[in-house]
Order: structure tokens, then C-alpha cells, then sequence
């Protein structure tokens, strides 16, 4: 068993927050292991990110690079972040992060010492709830997602669409692939077995428009995930910083995670750099505000079925999905 070494940070979690900040501390000339548990050979749910994003990647330098990788967020940053000299592990699992007197002990199949760590790990928090960090839970919901291969000619835009138990979300993918996915309450989909395919058929069958949009051959299995949107206190300690949806997780339909896990990045970096934690803090707690007051004015918060009977119909602004892909992000932001 290889060891690592000795770096000056660890990422746990490779996915877009965690590396990017593996990217810019990198390029900074910082020692840098990421621990992703991803190979980024499976399609992932955020690898189709909203347009909103791309003046963030611009920032970043990314943005060619992007385009040239098919729109795939994730394996293009963690490349990016391989190539400007972070030691990416792909496939790695971390068993543990310690306190030792020597540094930040990571436990997995290539340990490694380091002075500090990013919690990357996303809605867990998993090492920061390690450290004593705490989740203070918006509302509780899962996606029951499934990935169909389609023609190209019936790509189509994002979709959304209400129902009593949640609502319908989808968008198109890179590869001639598109998403469907349902956001229930956890109880909901346990009660109607969402994770099975008789399940999700049958709730799917009751759709009025997404079940008019479920051509193609499906690929792989039904994928439950969580999606519980959180505020986590705090977001930074004095060894550790959490980052993406390990900071702060928004319901899906805000069609903010992609965009604030880039934000996140860079203000981590800041602070592992040598800046002002504090103003993380404050980051972090103004988009937390930010998000309570859209629930608040927009009803986000009510019970599922009280929010399909006050919108129960079909596109994004309520027609037909025959606007652009920016206007989409746009309603949505």
C-alpha cells in the first residue's frame, strides 16, 4: 500500500467544489491530494450544468475547455486539476479523517498527512460532521433519477412538471442521453417503492407530459439519491473546510448547487491561501439567507402536493419546453 505522504491539503471528494479548489490551490503551487471516490466513468446527475455557470468557468479559465469536453463539468475540472498538479486518486475511499499531532492523519488505500482538508463529500458532510460540524436541514427530499439513451432529434430542453407526490424534472445529457427524475419526500418514495421499476413506471404513468418524454432505452438502473437541502454550522474550522453541497445544499429545483459548489471553491481556496475564514462564514450564511427568503417568497418550502395544486402544469414558465436552455436557467434562478 502506497502512501501519499505528506501534502499541504486534502480534498475528500472529487466532484466540481472539490476540484476546483484542488485546481486553484494547485496552481498555486500547493502539495494537493484528491481522494475521488468517482472514476467519472458513469454519467453523474450535475454533469449538465446550468448556463448560469458558465461565467464562473470563464473566470476560472475553464471555459474552452469545457466546451471541448461535451459540457462534462466533472471530469473536465478534475483533469484541470490533475494537469496543474494536484495528485488526483480516482476510485479512492476514505475510511477516516484524524487529528494527530503530527497533521490531519486520511485513512484509505493510499493514506496520506495533511494540513488541512476540504470536506468535498457533499450532502453528507461527512468529514466536517466528523469535526463536530452540524446539518440544520431546509426540508427533506430524494431524487429518483433514470437515464435513457434518445435520438437526437428529440433532445428537447429542460422540463419540469408538478404532481401530488413531488415534481418532474427533465434535461437533456451529453451523449444523446436525457434525465428523468422525480423529487418526493423520502417517505413518499419508500411507500411507493420509487426505487423499483414497477415503482417509478407507475408514478411516471400519472405524469400528464413526462411520460410522453420517457422514449429511448434505459440505461442502467433507477439511482436514488439524496436531496435534502442544508445549512452546515459551521461551514470552516481551524483545520478543516467544507465545500459545495457539503457547505450549503439547495433544493434542485432552485437550479443553484452547480453554481454555488464553484462559488464555494473559490472562497475556499481564499482561505486556504491564507485568507479571512470569517468572510467564508459570512459567504456561506448570506446564500443560506438568500435561499430562505426565494422559499419563503416563492412557496418552496410547502408540502409537495400543496405546491403541485398551485402549479401543476408543464414547462418551466408554465408552456410548452420550447424556450433555450438559458431562458430555462433564467426562470429558474
Amino acid at each position: 500500500m502506497a502512501a501519499v505522504g505528506r501534502v499541504d491539503v486534502a480534498v475528500v471528494g472529487g466532484g466540481p467544489a472539490g476540484a476546483v479548489t484542488a485546481l486553484l490551490l494547485a496552481r498555486a503551487g500547493r502539495h494537493v491530494a484528491v481522494y475521488a471516490q468517482s472514476r467519472h466513468e458513469a454519467l453523474r446527475l450535475d454533469e449538465a450544468p446550468p448556463p448560469s455557470v458558465n461565467p464562473l468557468l470563464r473566470k476560472l479559465g475553464l471555459w474552452d475547455r469545457f466546451l471541448a469536453d461535451s459540457g462534462r463539468l466533472g471530469p473536465m475540472v478534475v483533469e484541470a486539476a490533475e494537469q496543474a498538479g494536484a495528485k488526483v486518486l480516482r476510485g479512492a475511499c476514505v475510511g477516516k479523517v484524524s487529528r494527530s499531532s503530527t497533521g490531519l492523519r486520511i485513512e484509505a488505500d493510499k493514506p496520506a498527512l495533511a494540513k488541512m482538508v476540504v470536506d468535498a463529500t457533499g450532502r453528507t458532510a461527512r468529514v466536517a460532521r466528523a469535526f463536530g460540524a452540524h446539518c440544520v436541514p431546509f426540508e427533506k427530499l430524494v431524487c429518483v433519477a433514470r437515464v435513457f439513451d434518445i435520438s437526437p432529434e428529440s433532445a428537447g430542453d429542460t422540463f419540469i412538471e408538478a404532481a401530488p407526490d413531488g415534481w418532474w424534472h427533465v434535461s437533456p445529457l451529453p451523449h444523446r442521453r436525457r434525465i428523468i427524475s422525480l423529487f418526493t419526500d423520502a417517505q413518499e418514495a419508500a411507500r411507493s417503492r420509487l426505487a423499483t421499476v414497477d415503482g417509478w413506471t407507475r408514478a411516471m404513468a400519472r405524469t400528464e407530459h413526462v411520460r410522453d418524454l420517457a422514449s429511448g432505452v434505459p440505461c442502467g438502473k433507477i439511482r436514488v439519491t439524496t436531496s435534502t437541502s442544508h445549512e452546515l454550522a459551521p461551514p470552516v474550522g481551524e483545520d478543516w473546510i467544507a465545500v459545495g453541497d457539503a457547505a450549503f445544499a439547495v433544493d434542485p429545483l432552485s437550479s443553484d448547487g452547480v453554481e454555488f459548489a464553484l462559488r464555494s471553491a473559490i472562497g475556499a481556496a481564499e482561505v486556504l491561501l491564507g485568507g479571512d475564514r470569517s468572510a467564508y462564514r459570512r459567504q456561506v450564511a448570506d446564500e443560506a439567507s438568500a435561499y430562505r427568503r426565494l422559499r419563503a417568497s416563492r412557496r418552496v418550502g410547502q408540502p409537495l402536493a400543496s405546491r403541485a395544486e398551485t402549479s401543476r402544469a408543464v414547462g418551466i414558465d408554465g408552456a410548452a419546453p420550447s424556450r433555450s436552455t438559458e431562458q430555462d436557467a433564467a426562470a429558474l434562478a
